[in-house]
C-alpha cells in the first residue's frame, strides 16, 4: 500500500448540507486545513459492524457510533500478522507467528457461527492466504526449509471453508515439491488457479517461472502462456492466444487499492475519480445520485493519491476516504456532506474490514 503513496498531492474537499457547496482543504494529502467542519462520529446513524485486529492481532468486532467493541479472539501475534476477507463477507482468513511461538498460523473466523478454527500452522513463512471468487475455497502454502525438510505438512493446500477440509495441489514432475516457489492467482469464474512456479533451487534468476493451470474440478495441471511488460512484470496468463481474467484478491478494506468508481449498496450514490486537466495531472473526486446531479469532494494533484482516495462504502449513506501517507481514513456522510474521523481503536489497527 505505503508504495502507491509515494508522492505529495493536495486534495480540496467541498462538501454542503443542501446544494450549495463549502470549500475545506487537505493539504499534501495528509494535513486537513482548521476551516473544514467536523463532526462526531457518534452523531452518524451508522450500523455497520466492523472487524478490525489490534497490534497483538486479537480480532475485535465493533460499532462506529462509541459503542464498546467486542474481543472475538485471545491470538497474541508479534509478526507476520494477515487479515483476507471472502467476497461474500462471511469469512476472514487472519493470522501470524504467535508470542514465544515457532509457527506461523492460519485461522479462519465464521461471521455466521461468530467462531474460529485453526486451518493450518508451520514454521517458515509462505503465501498471504487467497480465497477463491466463490468464496468457497481458501489456497495457501507452508514453505519447505533444509531445517524442516521432513516436514509433511509444507506444500501448497487447498482449503474447503464450509468443512475445513485441506487437500494439497502437488506440482507437476518438473519442480519437486520440497523445490517449489510459487504464487498462486484466482481465475475470475473460480475454476482454476492460475500458479506461477519455479525451482527454489536455482542459480539467481536465470530459470524463469513456469506457468500453469490448476483446474479444480479435474484436479489436473495444464501449462500455459505468460505475457510480460518491458520492464518484467507480469502482464497476462494466456491460453490459445486469449488472456485468462484473473481475479482481485480480497484484502481486508483497510488495505486494498481503491476503485476508481463504486456505488453505495442501493445504488443510489456513485462515488467516482475523473481526471480533470490530464497535462498537470489533475483528477477529482465526485459524488453523483440517481439524476445525475454530482457535487465534488475532493481534487488530487496526483494519480497515487487519486488510486487510494475510496475506500468503500460503510453502508447506503457513509463512504470511507483514505488519505495522507499513514493511510489514515475519513467518513464522509452523503447525505449531509458532513465529515468525521474513525475512532483511535481502528486508526491504531491499520487492519479492519466490514
Amino acid at each position: 500500500m505505503s508504495s502507491f503513496l509515494s508522492a505529495v498531492c493536495s486534495i480540496a474537499i467541498l462538501f454542503s448540507a443542501s446544494t450549495s457547496l463549502d470549500a475545506a482543504v487537505i493539504a499534501n494529502c495528509d494535513r486537513i486545513a482548521p476551516d473544514v467542519k467536523r463532526v462526531s462520529l457518534a452523531s452518524m446513524n451508522i450500523k455497520t459492524l466492523i472487524y478490525f485486529a489490534d497490534a497483538d492481532g486479537k480480532l475485535f468486532a465493533g460499532s462506529l457510533t462509541g459503542q464498546s467493541s467486542r474481543r472475538l479472539t485471545d491470538h497474541d501475534f508479534e509478526f507476520d500478522m494477515h487479515m483476507k476477507q471472502s467476497a461474500n463477507g462471511r469469512w476472514i482468513s487472519y493470522g501470524g507467528r504467535r508470542k514465544g511461538g515457532q509457527s506461523v498460523q492460519y485461522w479462519l473466523f465464521d461471521r455466521q457461527a461468530n467462531a474460529d478454527r485453526l486451518i493450518y500452522e508451520h514454521p517458515a513463512h509462505g503465501i498471504l492466504p487467497s480465497f477463491s471468487p466463490d468464496s468457497n475455497h481458501l489456497v495457501l502454502r507452508g514453505a519447505y526449509a533444509p531445517r524442516w525438510d521432513n516436514d509433511p505438512d509444507a506444500g501448497l493446500f487447498l482449503v474447503d471453508t464450509a468443512t475445513l477440509k485441506r487437500t494439497e495441489i502437488k506440482p507437476p514432475a518438473t519442480i519437486p515439491a520440497k523445490e517449489l516457489m510459487t504464487l498462486p492467482i484466482w481465475s475470475k469464474d473460480g475454476s482454476e488457479l492460475l500458479i506461477l512456479a519455479r525451482s527454489a533451487l536455482h542459480n539467481g534468476y536465470e530459470v524463469p517461472f513456469e506457468v500453469y493451470s490448476y483446474r479444480l474440478s479435474s484436479k489436473s495441471f495444464e501449462r500455459l502462456i505468460r505475457r510480460d511488460e518491458s520492464d518484467g512484470r507480469l502482464h497476462a496468463l494466456a491460453r490459445d492466444g486469449r488472456e485468462i481474467p484473473v481475479s482481485e484478491d480480497q484484502d481486508p478494506r483497510s488495505s486494498r487499492n481503491g476503485p476508481d468508481s463504486e456505488s453505495s449498496p442501493d445504488g443510489i450514490w456513485r462515488a467516482f475519480v475523473e481526471s480533470k486537466n490530464v497535462k498537470e495531472s489533475e483528477y477529482v473526486l465526485k459524488l453523483e445520485n440517481r439524476k445525475g446531479r454530482s457535487k465534488l469532494i475532493a481534487t488530487m494533484g496526483a494519480t497515487t493519491c487519486a488510486r487510494q482516495l475510496i475506500a468503500g462504502w460503510l453502508d447506503n449513506d457513509h463512504l470511507l476516504l483514505r488519505h495522507g501517507f499513514l493511510d489514515e481514513f475519513l467518513v464522509y456522510e452523503a447525505s449531509s456532506g458532513k465529515m468525521a474521523e474513525l475512532p483511535q481503536e481502528l486508526k491504531a489497527s491499520k487492519m479492519f474490514t466490514w
